[in-house]
Formats: C-alpha cells, sequence, structure tokens
C-alpha cells in the first residue's frame, strides 16, 4: 500500500509546484467562486477551505468579510496565496486570513468551522477509502454543531476514461508565465479502472522563438474518479452524511448527464434506538 501511495504522489503534487502557471491556466474559472461566495454569505462563517491553492476562492470570500483560515499543503501555492493576499486585500481584511500548511488527511485546528470548503475537485487527490475517511474525520471534528462541508469534483465521464493512452493531445502553442517562452502543450490520458485514477501527463515543449537552451518540462495529474452513489459511502467513513446534492454552481439538482457533482454534506445523525 505505502508503494502505490509512492508511486501517486508526484501527480498529487507536480501541478501545483507551478503557481504562477496554475492562475494562468484558471484565470476565466469564476462560476464556481459566485457558488461559493453566495454560500458563504447565506450560511456565514468562519470557514475552512480546504485544498485553497493560490487563493483563487479564498480571497474573494474573505473580501466579502468572511473570516477565512486556507489550508494548504504545497508551499509553491501557499506562498502565492500570501503574496495574492498582500496584493489584493487591505490590511484589516488580511486579519481575518490565515494561511496554514497541512495535509488534508490529517489536521487539527483546535477550532470548529460553520462551513468547510472543498472547492474545485480537491478532494480528487485521496486516493485510497483510507484517505477518504481520515480526511472526512479531520472535517467532522472541525464542524460546528450545525456545520456543513461543501465541495465539488468532476462527474467520471466515461467516454474520457476511455481514451487511448497512446493518443496525444495538443493545443496552439502559447507564453508560458514561468518559462517566459511560448510552449507548445500536449496531454495524454491514461486511467486506471482498478485505482481509478486518471492519470494525465502535461508536456510543456519548446515553442517557436524559444530560447535554444529551452528544455522540456513534464508534470503528472493524477485524480481519483468519484461516481456519485460512491461518495454516500466514503462520506459515512468519515462519520459525514450527504445534505444536498447538486448538478451545476446554480444550484440545480444533479443529472444523469451533469459534469460536476456539487456536495452538500453534515455531521451524520446519531442512530435512533426503539
Amino acid at each position: 500500500m505505502a508503494a502505490e501511495k509512492d508511486e501517486l504522489e508526484p501527480g498529487a503534487v507536480q501541478h501545483y509546484d507551478d503557481a504562477l502557471y496554475y492562475d494562468y491556466t484558471y484565470r476565466t474559472r469564476t462560476e464556481d467562486i459566485g457558488f461559493y461566495r453566495r454560500f458563504v454569505r447565506q450560511h456565514g462563517g468562519p470557514v475552512l477551505e480546504l485544498g485553497a491553492g493560490s487563493g483563487r476562492v479564498t480571497i474573494p470570500l474573505v473580501q466579502d468579510g468572511a473570516e477565512v483560515c486556507a489550508l494548504e499543503a504545497s508551499p509553491a501555492m501557499l506562498a502565492r496565496a500570501d503574496e495574492k493576499s498582500r496584493e489584493l486585500l487591505e490590511p484589516k481584511d488580511r486579519k481575518r486570513l490565515t494561511l496554514v500548511q497541512s495535509d488534508m488527511r490529517d489536521f487539527s485546528l483546535d477550532r470548529t468551522f460553520n462551513l468547510v470548503l472543498a472547492p474545485f475537485n480537491t478532494l480528487l487527490h485521496l486516493y485510497e477509502p483510507g484517505d477518504f475517511a481520515r480526511c472526512f474525520r479531520s472535517v467532522a471534528k472541525h464542524l460546528g454543531p450545525n456545520g456543513r462541508f461543501v465541495f465539488d469534483v468532476r462527474v467520471p465521464q466515461l467516454k474520457e476514461l476511455a481514451r487511448d493512452p497512446d493518443r496525444v493531445y495538443r493545443v496552439r502553442p502559447f507564453k508560458h508565465p514561468t518559462l517566459g517562452h511560448k510552449v507548445e502543450y500536449e496531454e495524454q490520458f491514461h486511467y486506471d479502472p482498478i485505482k481509478q485514477v486518471q492519470h494525465v501527463t502535461i508536456r510543456f515543449k519548446p515553442g517557436p522563438g524559444a530560447p535554444r537552451r529551452a528544455k522540456a518540462v513534464e508534470v503528472l495529474l493524477s485524480q481519483r474518479q468519484i461516481f456519485p452513489n460512491e461518495l454516500r459511502a466514503l462520506l459515512a467513513l468519515g462519520g459525514l452524511e450527504l445534505a444536498g446534492r447538486y448538478g451545476d454552481f446554480s444550484g440545480r439538482p444533479l443529472a444523469e448527464d451533469d459534469l460536476v457533482q456539487i456536495i452538500v454534506a453534515r455531521k451524520s445523525s446519531p442512530p435512533t434506538i426503539g
């Protein structure tokens, strides 16, 4: 089991080592930010965000007046979140933001929160049932009496999982924000049906006008595929239960063709006796 986790580790971290490229790639992803802002406004804080990354969701929540504790495992992403908070937040607002470097599978903050959030596929880096159980137990421990755990993950798409692993997908060259020159971008996909993990190999090759010294860069991204009905069992492993489920960020119920599943969970109700 340890060997399997070591094998998956690169796919859990490499995509997040370059925070500038991450911000560039997801600069137009805003629909989920609106959803989480509305949810926090409706239910109130304080808020704990798991996998806060570079602060894409975190900073708008703080700008709205919420108290946010942002938990992130990647030093590069956490440093970028700190940098952006200094650029985008007033000093008085930054007092409502706490940045914590920690593994979302095991954390202890000695306090509770009204909301725990895990936006944008954060939980797809929990690969084994034990990982989910540890994470969800930690979440349950940090939820207040009426607290809610809200997260979104992709719905597995069978056509995508069946892609030919030898096929290379390419996009037009673009200027890489960190490398500083144009790159040719490639992706290859390989799905492991036993572990339910989709591996994406991402390559940046020197593009038109790149310096002669430029070299190709390869990054691995590995994401656990979580099927909708499986989520109930995974939540139960950590003492949580389903309280709501949506199929898009407008709050519409989950339908069979939806690409995302948005989950609202709470602590499991104690069993009734008699």
